[in-house]
């Protein structure tokens, strides 16, 4: 209710309803992992992923894909109306995770995830060239990756310039 999911479609260039402006450094890569993936359009998952690879001439075949995957443990022929809340959060912090954006928008990316897949996105997170914008309420997980932290208090930005585990 503060406005932080939002905050994020703002930040992934969503029209602003209220007024505002938003500036994004020419040329920057967003990708976005929303709480809830849409898959309107792709019949199969290794589809889904590789729609999130800019450069049009590979596909659901490219190397990239077939990695993240395996990674994530997902069959790439699957429909993806057929996977669990686990397996659909999978596919779409795949779809993230392929892109190697500039900048990731993560809305609660541990919603739905076992812990091996927590760790095995905390990994991720912490060996990745982006910058992460994150939102989670997940408080071990925040102390593992982050290293500011922003709050939104009473329609008001505060930052702390440590990770969640100084934030008090």
């Amino acid at each position: 209710g503060a406005g932080k999911s939002t905050l994020l479609r703002i930040l992934a260039g969503a029209p602003i309803a209220d007024g505002g402006t938003r500036f994004a450094q020419p040329g920057a890569t967003v990708a976005t992992l929303p709480q809830e993936p849409d898959f309107t359009g792709h019949g199969t998952v290794a589809h889904y992923i590789a729609a999130a690879l800019h450069d049009s001439h590979h596909g659901p075949t490219d190397y990239r894909v077939e990695a993240i995957l395996g990674e994530v443990k997902l069959d790439g022929h699957r429909a993806p109306a057929e996977l669990s809340g686990g397996e659909a959060r999978r596919a779409a912090l795949a779809r993230v995770l392929v892109a190697e954006p500039d900048v990731m928008l993560l809305d609660e990316p541990t919603n739905h995830l076992d812990l091996p897949a927590i760790e095995w996105l905390e990994g991720e997170l912490l060996k990745t060239r982006s910058a992460l914008i994150l939102i989670s309420h997940d408080r071990r997980f925040l102390e593992k990756v982050s290293t500011a932290t922003i709050w939104l208090d009473r329609g008001s930005a505060r930052r702390l310039n440590q990770g969640f585990g100084f934030f008090e």
